[in-house]
């Protein structure tokens, strides 16, 4: 059973910054720090995924994103239209690093960690496949596919095909035929 976010449902929009029409968040998704979050129209969020509103969540038009979907780190995000984010992938807009002899426990206190909290940015078009990895900083560029399985640690060029851990280009795509 879904819950229909648009100005009609029962879900409460001003828990979001906004809520467009037309938006779908199933029932199992959970959503946390939504007053960070914006989502476009026509966007469906499954179920079983787990998205942290961080400093700032923009997500366009016409977004699909799919169940066990994992958005974590704090940082920012911004997803163009028409994106595809696929079972399993992982978003990460900031972790823990070692450097200076840090702990890398978010449990930890801040003073005794290194974290980076940064920024994914998902352009129009683009498409993650299932079980990818996106590392802080990185941008999808325009029509970018990101493989099954694939670690995206820097950016993506428009309309490349990439596979891998860490992903390297392995082709290209066509540009879509609808403006």
């Amino acid at each position: 059973m879904s819950k229909n976010a648009s100005r009609d449902s029962p879900m409460k929009q001003e828990e979001f910054r906004k809520i467009g029409n037309n938006v779908i968040i199933f029932d199992q998704a959970i959503i946390v720090n939504k007053g960070a979050i914006s989502i476009d129209d026509h966007t469906r969020i499954d179920d079983f995924t787990f998205i942290n509103g961080g400093q700032e969540t923009v997500i366009g038009k016409y977004v699909h994103i799919a169940s066990f979907v994992s958005i974590i780190g704090g940082g920012k995000l911004f997803v163009g239209d028409y994106v595809g984010i696929s079972a399993g992938a992982r978003i990460i807009t900031g972790t823990d690093r070692y450097e200076g002899g840090s702990r890398m426990s978010a449990a930890a206190p801040r003073e005794q960690r290194n974290p980076l909290v940064s920024f994914v940015k998902i352009e129009k078009d683009a498409s993650i496949g299932t079980n990818a990895v996106i590392y802080p900083g990185v941008t999808i560029r325009e029509g970018a596919v990101l493989g099954i399985n694939s670690l995206a640690l820097s950016d993506l060029e428009p309309w490349g095909v990439y596979f891998g851990s860490p992903c390297k280009k392995i082709g290209t795509r066509p540009k879509v035929k609808f403006g």
